[in-house]
């Protein structure tokens, strides 16, 4: 087989295919083995006798086998090629109307990637015949890849996946301490002819030996290495698998309506089955890890220790008690508390008794753990019901921090945070500090929770405050213009008296803001529904005494709803006195 070691041959007449089996620990060798002694011809041909799987899940750890047909390949052309080879899977969803990847402009989505370890050694089938063009053989290479099928970020109806493998021949290492072999001028190698020897004998250049190569005026084509070409190969037929979900999860939480100086969030924790199964899903793995708090499982009581047997559309909810990390007594001062929780969750499909595959989930949530208004305030009685009422009421720094009874000191008294609700399903929170100095700015934090069941996009300008004009501070006067009596002198009253005039232009003065918001426009969102965002707002003091902003205005961009919120906290702003 002399043309399996020239340079560009081996991926010459190669083919790629992909193979999803029913069994993953199938004897892949034994089943090509019986499939190419009944006579079958192409590789689609020669896969259809392994029984594959019909329906995948998504978040499913799917076995994927990746089959490479060399025609004539020999076993010395295999061996020093093969380690070269880099072979790589990709995973589609894609819609029913898909009918390729190239070219498609239907729905579709990479849900996986991955290269094939190059430390595993593949299967190699070879299988020697003889036909009417003489002998061959063909090399069928077989790769195992582990694919995480996850969930598409795009909507597909009816999804479909389908697997794509491509391999790349790289070209062999050159090694840089070898020396260079000099082949300027090889020995017994006759030199170019000198095109000027029949000049030599001219009198004319006074015994000048004129030398110009042949090779100088002929045309030179440079001698080319033989190195070996970069060969590229992608699958060609395609056979989409239909997937489904096999399960969902989410979590909630619900507050503890106790008063407690550390703040208690029970979560949900919500494992559902969904009806495209008819067999059962083992949920083996459940774990939940708070970044800066402690976690209190509270399902063990009720009986629901792992592993639990699910049916199709059962609901398994797991309760944890999730407490922060921080002093018993919080400073209502600090910025609103968001930790980050991590939710892990594993199962088994049980198929049947060789088809058993493994799904994994694994996501990150947010816990606010905002201190609440008043915790102690419940929901209303039967007796007395009015619309509009609060979810809460405020509670002063006192009933926080301080003993009842005792009267709260001068700072205690003045509000570092302020919570308030608007009418578009969204609670705000602002923080800050009470003592300031003029001409250095401060911020603002602003956390933003997102109660509504719509996503929400918001812009946020601060607007400050200005004087008033007292309008008891003019005192009319008799116009100048309208002394005289117009009915003797047959002049009209002036339309607008001077007296006016001129007590406007001087109330208009004097209008300089106090307090200014350098943060002009804030965005925030997307939010969607039950999520939560923290920004800051910057802001000037330009004189000292108790400073306010006239509102805080919350603009939804999408339906330009707008809110002012005038629950602000308290600034006290001071000159700095100098040494």
């Amino acid at each position: 087989m002399p043309g399996s070691d020239l340079h560009g041959e081996f991926l010459r007449h190669a083919v790629l295919d992909t193979v999803v089996p029913h069994a993953p620990d199938i004897d892949i060798e034994a089943a090509l083995t019986s499939s190419l002694e009944k006579g079958a011809g192409d590789l689609p041909s020669v896969l259809s006798s392994i029984p594959q799987r019909s329906l995948l899940f998504f978040d499913e750890f799917a076995t994927v086998r990746v089959v490479l047909r060399l025609s004539n390949c020999s076993e010395h052309s295999l061996k020093s090629r093969l380690p070269r080879l880099e072979v790589r899977l990709d995973a589609f969803a894609i819609s029913p109307t898909d009918t390729g990847i190239e070219g498609s402009t239907s729905a579709r989505d990479l849900i996986f990637s991955g290269v094939v370890d190059d430390k595993e050694e593949p299967l190699v089938v070879v299988n020697a015949f003889e036909g009417e063009e003489g002998s061959g053989n063909h090399v069928y290479v077989i790769w195992k890849i582990e694919a995480f099928l996850n969930r598409p970020r795009i909507r597909i109806q009816y999804p479909s996946v389908v697997f794509t493998a491509y391999a790349t021949l790289n070209p062999p290492s050159r090694s840089t301490g070898a020396p260079r072999e000099d082949v300027y001028l090889p020995t017994l190698v006759p030199a170019s002819s000198n095109v000027f020897s029949p000049l030599a004998a001219d009198p004319a250049l006074k015994n000048a030996d004129p030398f110009l190569p042949a090779s100088r005026l002929l045309r030179v084509v440079p001698a080319t290495h033989a190195e070996e070409p970069i060969y590229n190969i992608q699958q060609q037929t395609h056979n989409p698998i239909r997937i489904v979900p096999a399960a969902s999860a989410r979590i909630r939480y619900s507050r503890l309506n106790t008063f407690s100086g550390r703040p208690t969030t029970i979560a949900s924790l919500d494992f559902e089955v969904t009806p495209f199964l008819n067999c059962d899903v083992v949920l083996d793995r459940a774990e939940v890890h708070l970044s800066d708090g402690q976690i209190e499982n509270l399902s063990t009581a009720s009986g629901l220790t792992l592993p639990l047997t699910c049916r199709p559309r059962d609901d398994i909810t797991l309760l944890y008690k999730l407490t922060p990390e921080y002093e018993p007594d919080p400073n209502p001062s600090t910025t609103a508390m968001v930790s980050v929780l991590d939710i892990s969750l594993g199962g088994v499909i049980l198929l049947s008794d060789d088809c058993k595959p493994r799904i994994s989930m694994e996501w990150k949530a947010n816990v606010d753990f905002s201190i609440p208004l008043n915790p102690t305030f419940g929901g209303p009685s039967q007796l007395l019901q009015r619309t509009n009422r609060p979810a809460s009421l405020s509670v002063s720094s006192a009933q926080i921090n301080g003993t009842p009874g005792v009267p709260p000191s001068n700072r205690s008294s003045l509000r570092e945070r302020a919570y308030s609700t608007t009418d578009m399903g969204v609670t705000i929170s602002f923080s800050g500090p009470v003592s300031v100095e003029v001409s250095k700015p401060f911020n603002w934090d602003v956390f933003i929770v997102n109660r509504s069941g719509v996503p929400r996009k918001f812009a946020m300008m601060g607007i400050p405050r200005r004087k008033r004009a007292d309008p008891r501070s003019h005192v009319a006067r008799p116009s100048s213009s309208s002394a005289s009596n117009p009915k003797e002198n047959q002049v009209a009253e002036a339309v607008t008296d001077d007296n006016i005039v001129h007590a406007m232009q001087k109330n208009a003065t004097g209008q300089d803001a106090e307090l200014v918001c350098l943060s002009a426009d804030v965005r925030v969102g997307p939010l969607l529904p039950g999520t939560c965002h923290s920004t800051e707002l910057k802001l000037l003091p330009l004189t000292p005494g108790s400073l306010h902003l006239e509102a805080v205005r919350l603009v939804d961009v999408n339906t330009n709803e707008s809110t002012d919120i005038k629950d602000l906290p308290d600034i006290v702003a001071f000159e700095r006195k100098c040494a």
